[in-house]
């Protein structure tokens, strides 16, 4: 094959998407079994051989999808008195009454079992504050909690809405939501002693440039930006981020292969201007965008397009062709061995579909268009590839589609990569002299304005965003079928008439 990591990944989409709708998992020994008659079918019936490969790739999508569901046997039954220790991976969010933060459980013990029993599950922490005992943690902070209530998640499955924010937790690797009150959390003594390392360097390093921002920016234009350098929605009012999603631009306040793509440019400019070598500054890179992902607490999005620019960095050192396609397909694979419910994230659906509309669809777009256009051309035919691609998913989940998005998109993603960079020199030079990062960063205040302003008066333009009520599965299966036969087709008459000329040029020699 090809591409075979298309087949294999579109293989274990069926098991795992299959054993979710049909509400089943399977032994791994059916998996055993697949394997052990694709060996056989190996030896006597070569030709087949891929078709039952790829069946053991679907029989092991359902087998993964159960296991992601199954939980730990004593979570699953702990009582109110036992005594959990977790570790903080995030920071926290306050709610009306309680805090959220997402916690990896250390051990658990409980009457029956004096010792602390070893257990390695991510779960989220909600903590409803008592009064006068508000409980405030940190990264890496390590916490003792008793009398807490566990909720396995999906442990009544029913296919449909009522699992979404389910299915969204489990999608970033939680399997549990522990409820606690703040006067039963103790902290544990390994807490003040934490070791320095990546994770924790990269939160102190987030810590200093939401200070930094907050001190030379204008208060919502601090907000803007740290939602857009660390892809967190939440430093937004519903208000503002209705306007950015009505214009279509809400995507840059998501971390995505664009944050990725304007990492390399600045930071590659950078190294050049001080004349580091090009292998020099390919490893400096990939080192940054490791820290960015630290930083940002690896959204599978950045996972992708950090992935695909390490790929393309190995096939540049061991001077192999660079495969987008397929390599795309290789780290959605990859991704939904490692854990198969990363199927029901937005951003992985919106990650990959956009990234494979731009590998397709682009190239086509952009002959047409840079021709006409030029720069603004090559512009709008990435916008318009990804709007087209994400198109129904974005429909599907938001229940809103922006007319005016590819408008606001032109005015607002060029400025992007040019204000970074000065956030970058402003960071640089604000580490020797406050007053010098400051005055840098009244730049920033002014692109933030425009930004601003684009967002705000593309937001009331009338009939420029319309709600939609619902959108059923197979609309958006219909939708992407009559995509690829026209994409099929287009490819097709493409080759017929290459051949054409082909001949005409062999005919005229």
């Amino acid at each position: 094959m090809k591409r075979p990591f298309i087949s294999l990944c579109i293989s274990l989409l069926i098991g795992i998407v299959g054993a979710y709708l049909l509400n089943y998992s399977i032994s791994i020994y059916y998996v055993l079994y697949a394997t052990i008659i694709a060996l056989v079918v190996l030896l006597f019936y070569e030709r087949v051989f891929a078709i039952f490969i790829l069946l053991t790739v679907v029989t092991l999508g359902a087998y993964l999808y159960g296991q992601s569901i199954a939980g730990d046997i004593l979570l699953n039954s702990a009582p109110l008195n036992t005594v959990i220790n977790v570790k903080v991976l995030k920071e926290g969010s306050v709610k009306k009454g309680f805090s959220e933060y997402e916690v990896e459980i250390l051990s658990l013990s409980t009457d029956k079992i004096n010792k602390n029993v070893k257990v390695n599950k991510n779960a989220q922490l909600k903590i409803y504050q008592s009064l006068g005992r508000e409980s405030v943690l940190n990264v890496d902070d390590i916490i003792e909690i008793d009398n807490t209530r566990v909720i396995k998640l999906l442990q009544n499955m029913n296919v449909g809405k009522s699992n979404s924010y389910e299915l969204f937790l489990k999608s970033k690797g939680i399997e549990y939501i522990l409820e606690v009150n703040s006067e039963n959390i103790k902290f544990n003594s390994n807490s003040y002693c934490k070791p320095i390392g990546i994770r924790h360097i990269s939160y102190r390093m987030k810590i200093y440039l939401e200070d930094f921002l907050d001190s030379t920016l204008d208060f919502e234009n601090s907000n803007i930006l740290k939602s857009i350098v660390f892809g967190n929605q939440g430093y937004l009012s519903k208000d503002k981020l209705s306007v950015f999603s009505k214009t279509g631009t809400a995507h840059i306040m998501a971390v995505s292969g664009l944050h990725v793509g304007l990492i390399v440019i600045v930071v590659d400019r950078f190294l050049k201007l001080i004349k580091i070598a090009r292998n020099n500054r390919l490893y400096f890179i990939v080192a940054i965008l490791i820290f960015y992902a630290y930083m940002v607490y690896f959204p599978v999005s950045i996972v992708r397009a950090g992935i695909m620019y390490i790929l393309y960095v190995i096939a540049y050192f061991l001077q192999r062709r660079y495969d987008g396609i397929n390599a795309l397909f290789f780290i959605a694979f990859i991704l939904l061995i490692y854990r198969p419910m990363t199927i029901f994230s937005i951003s992985f659906q919106l990650s990959f579909i956009a990234t494979l509309s731009i590998l397709l669809l682009n190239p086509i777009f952009n002959e047409k268009l840079s021709k006409k256009i030029g720069f603004v051309g090559t512009l709008l035919s990435v916008t318009l590839a990804a709007q087209i691609g994400t198109l129904p998913i974005m429909a599907y989940h938001f229940k809103q589609i922006s007319i005016i998005s590819l408008l606001t998109n032109l005015l607002i993603v060029p400025i992007l990569g040019p204000m970074l960079s000065i956030v970058f020199v402003s960071v640089l030079f604000g580490t020797i002299s406050f007053r010098l990062g400051y005055l840098i960063n009244q730049i920033t205040n002014q692109l933030l304005n425009y930004i601003n302003w684009i967002s705000t008066k593309c937001a009331i333009i009338p009939y420029g965003s319309f709600e939609i009520n619902e959108v059923k599965l197979t609309y958006i299966f219909g939708y992407y079928i009559i995509l690829a036969i026209i994409y099929f087709i287009y490819k097709q008459k493409e080759k017929s008439n290459f051949k054409e000329e082909g001949l005409v040029n062999t005919y005229e020699l």
